[in-house]
């Protein structure tokens, strides 16, 4: 079974050139081949053909009349939805610090024998040091 494989539209820009070209510039085999299936393609070329014909169709000395607001508040929506679809997607916060790995059941006993072993020596320091600020006496 043969697979379908979607095609990427044509860029605005070439559908564009060939629309101000008047049909002068020939079009590739895949892009005539895409613009038979492609209704969005065909659509937007359509819609660059007829503003080209407006413009050819304009003589010096005629005025052209400014558009609406509504038309350039539509026109800024698209380029913001353009810029809003190009732009990359967020990159995922930062992960949070790791905590540090667990100690072993066996260090932990090492260190409470330790301690424990270690109490009545520092038990016999503590008794033996004289207070801070005296000085021990010499022995007989």
């Amino acid at each position: 079974m043969a697979e379908w494989r979607a095609l990427p539209h044509i860029p605005s820009a070439e559908l564009a050139a060939h629309a101000l070209d008047g049909g002068r510039a020939a079009w590739d085999a895949d892009a005539v081949r895409h613009l038979g299936l492609c209704l969005t393609c065909r659509e937007r070329l359509t819609a660059y053909e007829r503003a080209a014909a407006a413009g050819r169709r304009h003589r010096p000395g005629e005025t052209l009349h400014p558009p609406p607001a509504r038309v350039w508040a539509a026109v800024r929506a698209h380029l913001d939805a353009d810029r809003r679809r190009t732009r990359p997607p967020p990159l995922p916060p930062p992960p949070s610090p790791v905590p540090p790995p667990a100690r072993s059941l066996r260090g932990a006993c090492r260190r409470a024998w330790r301690a424990l072993l270690g109490a009545p020596e520092a038990v016999r320091l503590r008794l033996t040091r004289p207070p801070p600020g005296r000085r021990r006496r010499p022995g007989p």
